[in-house]
């Protein structure tokens, strides 16, 4: 099966400089993909890419993202609103900056569902309430009525869901939904991601830095490291057989009862070309064939791919 959305040796630059380079990535039906790493990985980037956010000073340079035969990369901006919110659309990381503080949450519902369906303001009304409802807001109604600061974190989360959901999306990528709201709220949210997904059908891009959060809701998972994939693999041989040595380091990194912590020192083995392992200052197997060359992706398993000298030397 063809798949939804595909990343075909994407390269984006900002200013100039290559912040995510050589990104395959695919996105099946009905399949929920985690994507994670530390901050400034790129994880972020690649998806800015797909809506169109990357701004004056971002640009795709190299490579195609695909959607439906179609490249994202070449669309003019009146095509690519097209398919932005009826077919992909995007819950962002901080509702309160994502929703307009001077507008009532009904205001911008009623607005965006018009925008995209040819249903009077009474209709959109209505589908506006009973998308609330759909996602756990015990009355609808009055938070129609409030401005965002009056709602709480997890409500604001709640009703930016309810906006993504609005047109039935084939594509749904939350952007650390679940980043500063406590653990409780954490767990609704996903659990309602997931009823969501099973319940429409549709395909779930998750970023996120937790760990954890991937382990409760992904089927595949991407690490990204430096603006590279540095391994992906279905979650099960993510988390019992990580290959790469920044996965092993992330995953030594989740707080255990009883467990030990490993510091990551840097040292100065970068020669600035980009073209080294991004993870090369930090591992500690770093070794004369690290400083050389880029390593290639090694196959360890069917749909686990690993880029490391170390794999490669297995091989």
């Amino acid at each position: 099966m063809e798949p939804l959305l595909k990343f075909e040796h994407v390269t984006i630059c900002y200013n100039g400089e290559n912040v995510v380079q050589d990104i395959n990535l695919e996105l099946n039906r009905g399949e929920i993909l985690g994507v994670v790493g530390e901050s400034g990985s790129g994880k972020s980037t690649i998806i800015k890419a797909v809506m169109g956010l990357l701004g004056n000073e971002g640009m795709v340079t190299e490579g195609d993202i695909w959607y439906k035969g179609k490249n994202v990369v070449d669309m003019q901006e009146k095509e690519l609103r097209t398919l932005l919110g009826p077919e992909i659309a995007m819950i962002f990381q901080d509702s309160l900056s994502a929703l307009n503080p001077v507008y009532t949450v009904g205001s911008k519902m009623v607005e965006l569902i018009r925008r995209h369906t040819k249903m009077s303001k009474a209709e959109a009304k209505k589908r506006a309430v009973e998308l609330l409802a759909a996602v756990g807001i015990t009355d609808p109604e009055k938070s129609m009525k409030s401005y965002p600061h009056e709602l709480s974190g997890g409500m604001r989360q709640r009703v930016m869901i309810a906006m993504a959901m609005s047109s039935n999306p084939q594509i749904l990528i939350a952007d650390e939904p679940t980043t500063a709201l406590d653990v409780t709220i954490q767990a609704q949210i996903l659990h309602l991601l997931l009823d969501l997904q099973k319940k429409n059908g549709m395909s779930i891009i998750l970023i996120t830095h937790d760990l954890g959060v991937v382990a409760q809701t992904c089927k595949r998972v991407a690490v990204m490291c430096g603006g590279y994939v540095v391994e992906e693999g279905a979650v099960e041989d993510i988390f019992l057989h990580p290959g790469h040595p920044y996965t092993q380091a992330l995953i030594a990194s989740m707080p255990r009862v009883g467990g030990t912590f490993e510091q990551f020192l840097e040292r100065d083995l970068s020669d600035g070309s980009g073209n080294l392992c991004p993870f090369l200052n930090r591992c500690k197997y770093a070794d004369k064939t690290c400083e050389a060359c880029l390593p290639k992706y090694y196959e360890s398993s069917e749909n686990h791919k690993i880029l490391c000298h170390r794999r490669e030397e297995e091989k």
